[in-house]
């Protein structure tokens, strides 16, 4: 009997616990940004979190691509929506603040469309961007992986070469989507 009480005793407790409303932790919500992005990449610098991403292009009511007002070679005329890029910088991962255009298709030269994927390091007191470009799909087009070089995380990154770093399909690997990382050794390596 005594048994029996002890354990409601302990039941009660427990939900009474249950029915009394909890702080919720504040959170950033899901999407964390507002916009069309996609291929974030996430760094931190110091004390703060930074996301690189995609600008991702819209797509009209019936699935198509919208008129961007310009022809280019691009497979998807979406394509030459994407001529920048915006960075997001938080200090809790709750608030975040945009950083409009850290590289933009003025400061690559060589840049017509598709400015895809970044992957950004630091090194020698420097930020670098490097990003696939132009969305090419043979080695008689003029593109492949860029990379910018800026002073400050938020830019602007600025053409670090002239052209492009990678600019030739190798074993059917086109050059776009990149990601370059420091090793514990304190070698630089790029995937793509």
């Amino acid at each position: 009997m005594v048994t029996k009480k002890i354990f409601f005793l302990f039941l009660f407790c427990c939900v009474s616990v249950l029915a009394f409303p909890q702080k919720k932790k504040k959170t950033s919500g899901n999407p964390i940004l507002p916009g069309w992005y996609a291929d974030p990449e996430a760094i931190v610098y110091g004390d703060e979190y930074w996301i690189y991403p995609t600008l991702s292009g819209l797509v009209t009511a019936d699935g198509k691509d919208p008129d961007t007002g310009k022809k280019t070679r691009a497979v998807h005329q979406i394509y030459n929506v994407q001529t920048y890029m915006d960075a997001f910088s938080s200090k809790d991962l709750v608030h975040w603040t945009k950083h409009p255009k850290v590289l933009s298709i003025e400061n690559i030269k060589w840049l017509e469309f598709a400015l895809w994927a970044p992957s950004v390091i630091s090194a020698n007191g420097k930020y670098y961007l490097f990003f696939g470009a132009n969305d090419i799909q043979n080695n008689d087009q003029y593109g492949g992986i860029g990379v910018a070089v800026a002073d400050r995380p938020e830019g602007p990154f600025k053409d670090a070469l002239g052209k492009p770093l990678i600019d030739k399909i190798v074993n059917g690997a086109q050059p776009i989507d990149q990601f370059v990382f420091r090793d514990d050794d304190g070698s630089y390596y790029m995937y793509y």
